[in-house]
């Protein structure tokens, strides 16, 4: 069967909402990579103090220069501490992992949003984790605040340095946050007036009988043929809104608003 493809009344271009979610997005990813790089380096660089400091022999971390497994190692010697549990060592790890997408495959957290259809990735592809900053950062201050007994700390200028930007970063989150939620809301509240009156009009009969949106109501200019005028007006008739029209006959909301002003001045 023939699926028709999704049309944008208001165009190809990204709206406000989905400009601000990309945002969101970018700062994110951004303060992510900063706290799972800090907590590596914290935790590596402490416990190498604590070992050089207590005269220790060198553990398995130290004995085996493949990040992978000196970092596996890290999280095991902390879980035997008491300073993670295995929960928490086996989410820092898959942060980890997330971390790695962020800087090589950045494009797999972003493809949902897209006017190519043919381009755009299904909810199932695209890996973008929401609410992992939050448990980065949770986890990262909890390290950091356990550690403090039974190991020697070691300390770097690298959160001082980034200081200012995490700072600005938050704040700017912050202010999206607010208006990602305000056109959010606006945008759910347009949709559900636009479904009420599609499913009204539907109910009534009238989608059934004038066929909106059918090929022989646009010419092969593009223009709206005499039965596609007609169409947009029995449509405003029943009530039936500039949006709803352009959705329902497949136009952009500037043509079916300038149908609309036709239509008033008419009647």
């Amino acid at each position: 069967m023939w699926i028709p493809p999704k049309h944008y009344p208001r165009g190809s271009r990204l709206s406000a909402l989905e400009k601000n979610e990309l945002k969101r997005r970018a700062l994110e990813m951004v303060l992510l990579l900063f706290y799972v790089e800090d907590l590596k380096h914290f935790v590596l660089s402490s416990i190498e103090a604590t070992d050089r400091v207590g005269r220790a022999a060198r553990t398995e971390p130290h004995s085996d220069n493949k990040p992978k497994r000196l970092y596996k190692a890290a999280w095991a010697r902390l879980v035997n501490a008491g300073v993670l549990t295995q929960d928490e060592s086996d989410e820092i790890e898959k942060l980890i992992d997330y971390r790695n997408l962020v800087a090589h495959q950045i494009h797999n957290l972003t493809g949902d949003i897209t006017r190519v259809q043919s381009l755009q990735m299904d909810g199932d592809k695209v890996r973008y984790r929401f609410g992992a900053l939050k448990k980065a950062r949770h986890l990262r201050d909890k390290v950091l605040s356990r550690m403090r007994r039974g190991f020697v700390l070691s300390l770097s200028f690298r959160s001082l340095w980034f200081e200012a930007a995490e700072r600005t970063y938050i704040e700017e989150l912050k202010r999206l946050d607010r208006k990602i939620r305000r056109q959010g809301m606006a945008l759910q509240a347009e949709l559900d007036e636009a479904n009420a009156t599609i499913f009204r009009l539907r109910q009534s009969g009238l989608l059934e009988r004038l066929h909106p949106g059918h090929p022989n109501q646009i010419g092969r200019n593009g223009q709206l043929t005499e039965r596609g005028v007609d169409c947009c007006r029995q449509l405003f008739e029943a009530g039936a809104s500039p949006f709803v029209v352009a959705h329902l006959m497949r136009l952009s909301l500037r043509a079916a608003t300038r149908q609309f002003r036709a239509w008033q001045s008419s009647t």
